[in-house]
């Protein structure tokens, strides 16, 4: 796969789950304005989560939608890529079924399910984060990220209740 085809996986990816908003539920993808290091994945990561929740980050309490974010899942580069696969074998009870709401509750699911292959799987793509999010209550979440070789990165973040 090229990087024009990354390009365009990704703006399939952003027709089936949408582009940024600050909806608070729901989905969206950000991706990079510009290159960044691997090691701050998880910050841009922890960024675009925090600009979907948008006016209920203050609302409701930062510290009520940081306390759940915790690393479920790293792929670090070269291991094999199964987007799917991995997000159906999170262990912890309340990520993985948002992750299995990602393509099964989706008005396309085999569209959602092709949409996270072709970027997530794409060997274009160095490494993969999954982060279980929410905001301690009745908020629910996945995000997952990922950075490939010219250093753009993207996030997907899913949050229903």
């Amino acid at each position: 796969m090229s990087q024009d085809d990354l390009t365009k996986a990704v703006q399939r990816l952003e027709e089936l789950f949408g582009k940024p908003s600050q909806n608070t539920l729901g989905v969206s993808v950000f991706v990079s304005d510009s290159p960044i290091a691997s090691e701050d994945l998880e910050a841009f990561a922890k960024s675009k989560y925090q600009h979907f929740v948008g006016d209920a980050w203050e609302s409701i309490g930062p510290e009520n939608w940081t306390a759940p974010w915790e690393l479920q899942y790293h792929r670090p580069e070269g291991m094999c890529r199964d987007i799917l696969k991995e997000l159906e074998e999170l262990e912890d009870p309340a990520t993985s079924l948002a992750a299995s709401q990602l393509t099964e509750n989706h008005d396309d699911p085999q569209g959602a399910a092709l949409g996270l292959q072709g970027v997530f799987d794409s060997p274009e793509i160095q490494e993969v984060s999954i982060y279980r999010i929410g905001d301690t209550e009745a908020i629910t979440g996945v995000l997952v990220a990922g950075i490939w070789g010219t250093g753009n990165a993207i996030a997907l973040v899913f949050l229903m209740d």
